[in-house]
């Protein structure tokens, strides 16, 4: 899910899975398991996750959400 950023000429900026820590998950954050993930998000998500390149493209995620797989990790 890459979008566009214009201000001062353009920029395409990706979205990444990053890990985090379970204390920064908040109760106020969208939190999904990752079977809760429709099976082609399911394996954008893996594939970043367990890749070197943690980008992903699901519609099923946008930005600040949680997914609990082996740890947790944000989208941003």
């Amino acid at each position: 899910m890459s979008r566009s950023v214009r201000a001062q000429g353009g920029a395409d900026v990706a979205t990444v899975v990053v890990e985090c820590d379970a204390s920064e998950v908040a109760a106020a954050d969208r939190i999904r398991h990752v079977d809760q993930l429709p099976p082609s998000d399911r394996q954008a998500f893996l594939d970043a996750a367990d890749g070197t390149d943690r980008t992903v493209d699901a519609r099923a995620l946008r930005a600040g959400d949680v997914v609990r797989y082996t740890e947790y990790y944000r989208v941003v």
